[in-house]
């Protein structure tokens, strides 16, 4: 008996270890399939894509004002990087500390729907097949495609971005919850106007209008520009440039070549009364835009106008009465945005008014005289009125707080030149490169450090064909691995985030 039952325990162990090779093989099994067929993992070797994508980069946070950023090690930080909301140069790290971002790709996606402009893709390098790279979707099969200052023209149109996309592509001018403390540091945010009559009060990272003006008038904050070439001084104002700080390490500090223009303006404020209003003024070379936000319960809506012509209003107030909202107003891509909290409260107010899908009302920018462009990014005499941009906030009617301004620039697609400097990049303004079907051109978010399709001389065609396709990146699923919480290959725990 006790022999059976021996022999039975025998033949028990024997099973389970069958069913546990079996699961483990069966694992396998699924695990390349979900891979070759489903979902596969790519790490992010170059900077090309920063700031949406890191590859191996040192991670900083500014010894003066707090700001966290990423420096990249494309080729090693040799010279002090500058912060890029207080332009302080940091010290040079002897190595780097954190790796590229892993991301989870889909693979096939493109078998059952068409890739979209702005996607962020994977594809098999055109000059070196074996190859991975990453960029994004910028023009589609069949159609022309043109960079016009920074913008992306497609058949002779501009391209607007989704909400997702533009989102990850706004890159930090400044933002004043991160405030230097050094002595010689002078205030992006000022007081436009008579100091006796400003009646703002800063308090920390706050302005508070405790009573306004007399008159109906607006109690204007202006944003002054610095320079990064006088840094840590700032004592230059200047025009918005296509500053990155993800480049500034190396190769020389990179204070940028391009003025732009699109900027988005995030605030948190809060309306005192019903009859309190909060004004935004933006200016892009010869373009105005106005931007009220009045209270709920005044009876009178929100409204914006583009060049003194009214083009969007609410159904009523969208400011809460004594509490805080976030706002977000901009103009980029020619068009202009109005964000209360998550939602877009006006609405284009003539049928004859062109908007996007989501909304926002576009425009056609004044022309600009031979010569008035070149004034503007290099004026003379450096005032306000004279750069190519202008941006204040203010506050009329009843008292009011803003708080946690910041500004950010849209990304600034550079027109390069190829290699040999003999010719423009395909697709560069005034060189407008047409498609075939079946092609796609792709550029990296990081304009200034991308190897993409304005660069490609070595191939017949600076194109992804169809078949190079690999997938979509969707998810950062390991971002920046390194030395962190006593472990030497830990993600950053708050940079779980999916592609956009």
């Amino acid at each position: 008996m006790e022999d059976l039952q021996q022999a039975h325990k025998q033949q028990k162990s024997r099973e389970s270890l069958l069913e546990t090779v079996e699961s483990i093989i069966v694992a396998f099994v699924l695990a390349f399939i979900f891979r070759a067929f489903i979902v596969e993992a790519f790490v992010i070797p170059t900077g090309s894509m920063a700031p949406t994508l890191y590859g191996a980069h040192t991670e900083y946070r500014c010894s003066d004002c707090g700001y966290p950023f990423a420096v990249g090690e494309d080729s090693r930080v040799t010279i002090p990087p500058l912060c890029p909301n207080c332009f302080l140069g940091q010290p040079v790290p002897p190595r780097s500390d954190y790796s590229g971002d892993r991301i989870l790709v889909l693979k096939y996606l493109y078998e059952f729907q068409p890739p979209q402009r702005w996607d962020v893709i994977v594809f098999h390098n055109p000059n070196e097949p074996s190859q991975n790279y990453i960029k994004r979707l910028i023009a589609l099969p069949s159609e022309t495609v043109e960079l016009r200052y920074g913008d992306v023209y497609i058949n002779g149109r501009i391209a607007h971005k989704t909400d997702k996309a533009q989102n990850a592509l706004w890159m930090l001018v400044h933002d004043t919850r991160y405030r230097p403390t050094r002595p010689e540091w002078q205030p992006r945010w000022v007081v436009d106007g008579p100091a006796s009559e400003t009646g703002w009060e800063a308090k920390d990272s706050a302005f508070v209008l405790a009573k306004p003006l007399a008159g109906d008038r607006t109690a204007w904050l202006a944003y002054r520009h610095h320079s990064p070439v006088e840094a840590p001084d700032n004592i230059r104002t200047s025009n918005v440039m296509d500053y990155y700080a993800y480049d500034s390490g190396s190769n020389g500090t990179r204070f940028g070549v391009a003025v732009c223009t699109d900027l988005g303006l995030r605030a948190r404020v809060v309306a005192g009364q019903a009859t309190s209003v909060v004004v935004v003024e933006m200016r892009a070379y010869k373009d105005r835009f106005r931007f009220e936000l009045t209270a709920e319960g005044a009876g009178q809506p929100a409204r914006v106008w583009i060049n003194e012509r009214l083009v969007a209003q609410s159904d009523g107030g969208v400011l809460p009465v004594g509490r805080t909202v976030e706002v977000f107003m901009a103009n980029v891509d020619h068009k202009v945005m109005l964000l209360v909290g998550r939602s877009r409260p006006v609405r284009a107010v003539s049928a004859d008014l062109e908007t996007t899908p989501e909304g926002d009302v576009t425009y056609e920018p004044k022309p600009l005289a031979t010569g008035e462009r070149e004034r503007f990014d290099n004026p003379a005499v450096p005032e306000p009125r004279n750069f190519a941009y202008e941006v204040r906030i203010g506050a009329r009617g009843g008292p009011a707080t803003i708080e946690h301004l910041r500004l950010d620039r849209d990304v600034y697609y550079l027109n390069e030149r190829l290699p040999n400097y003999q010719r423009p990049g395909f697709g560069t303004q005034g060189h407008p490169f047409a498609l075939r079907e079946g092609e796609y051109f792709v550029m990296g978010d990081n304009s200034p450090r991308s190897f993409d399709s304005r660069l490609w001389w070595q191939v017949a065609r600076p194109v992804v064909p169809a078949e190079n396709l690999v997938g979509k990146a969707f998810f950062v699923y390991w971002p920046s691995a390194g030395w962190r919480y006593g472990v030497p290959v830990a993600p950053d725990a708050t940079g779980w985030r999916l592609v956009r």
